[in-house]
């Protein structure tokens, strides 16, 4: 009994030489059934790691993000007992301190997380997580580590809370022991591993989104005419103040390129009629055009649509006389018409 007070007396010597005493730490896992090496102490503690996501955890959906993750440790030393007794009287006693001291050096970092991988898992989320393993050297006890996550929000996800799993994996020390001589200790030490889970939430904020469910048009080679645009409303928030708008693109100039939609609710479809002219050196065929709506949300900041691609149909110009035959009767109608009314005015003399 005596002999184990003395080992505890005289830690804080002990600790204060052990900056003296080269320490060589051996990079091998030794089972705990060695007994080439003796055990000085049994050091309790642990890491204990905590995910915490920083920033802005509101997002928009297609947005491309980095969802930057701190982990600290909040691990610590919870208790250490001397497992072996040193003897003042034996002639070894001032070199087994020095030993003693080195193997406590390096136990009392047993609440460090070494060689830490931080994974991201999206799970069912809307979430498409770019790079989702990020490695962290080691984070020490009350220490911080970061890990960032590249990640795209879909294009299609709906407004809401969504989770996302974060997995911590870690290596750190289990027990250590000592051989050697005070001036070349070699430091035994074997390793394990431990794993935390957690949850952080990110949100998919409410917004109008805008698709083109319908393209209509007259259009053809060298002609004017109309083309209408049917845009719906896919998002959860009201429009306000809406305008829609194309873009002037070869062949085709827009005589009004955009157009006044108002207010327009969730669900909701409206058509915007463009007056189009198109070139007359223009190819008979489907033209690809982008048109948007520009917007209020509903706390009054403007907004713009992501980009629309549209096919919009351009038919060959018709000739002439293909004109006529095609109101060959309206003609004759007319014709008749004119004979008739003349009739009737000579009669009338």
């Amino acid at each position: 009994m005596q002999t184990k007070t003395t080992i505890i007396t005289i830690t804080a010597a002990a600790l204060l030489l052990a900056a003296l005493v080269p320490v060589a730490v051996g990079s091998e896992y030794i089972p705990e059934s060695y007994t080439l090496s003796t055990n000085y102490y049994d050091v309790t503690g642990e890491p204990y790691l905590i995910a915490t996501l920083v920033g802005d955890r509101e997002l928009d959906r297609g947005e491309d993000a980095v969802l930057e993750i701190t982990i600290q440790n909040y691990g610590a030393i919870y208790g250490i007992k001397g497992d072996e007794y040193l003897d003042p009287s034996d002639e070894d006693y001032d070199d087994e301190v020095l030993l003693a001291t080195a193997e406590l050096d390096v136990e009392i970092e047993k609440s460090c997380a070494d060689h830490v991988d931080v994974v991201l898992f999206a799970d069912s989320s809307p979430v498409d997580v770019i790079i989702d393993v990020q490695e962290i050297e080691s984070i020490e006890a009350g220490k911080i580590g970061t890990a960032r996550f590249p990640i795209h929000i879909d294009d299609d996800a709906p407004a809401g809370t969504y989770p996302l799993h974060i997995e911590t994996c870690y290596d750190h020390i289990r027990n250590v022991q000592v051989s050697g001589t005070p001036d070349k200790p070699d430091i035994n030490y074997w390793n394990t591993t431990g794993a935390q889970n957690q949850t952080i939430v990110i949100i998919v904020e409410k917004e109008s989104d805008f698709e083109v469910t319908g393209v209509a048009s007259d259009l053809q080679v060298g002609g004017a005419g109309f083309l209408n645009v049917t845009y719906q409303n896919t998002g959860e928030e009201t429009a306000t103040d809406a305008i829609a708008r194309v873009s002037d693109m070869l062949p085709f100039t827009a005589v009004t390129n955009q157009e006044r939609l108002g207010t327009i609710v969730p669900g909701e479809s409206v058509t915007a009629h463009f007056r189009v002219n198109t070139d007359r050196s223009a190819v008979p065929k489907v033209y690809d055009l982008s048109t948007g709506i520009r917007f209020k949300d509903e706390d009054g900041d403007i907004q713009i649509s992501d980009p629309m691609q549209i096919g919009v149909t351009v038919a060959p110009k018709v000739p002439f006389s293909k004109k006529l035959l095609a109101n060959k009767w309206l003609i004759v109608a007319a014709a008749i018409a004119l004979l008739a009314f003349g009739g009737w005015r000579a009669l009338k003399r």
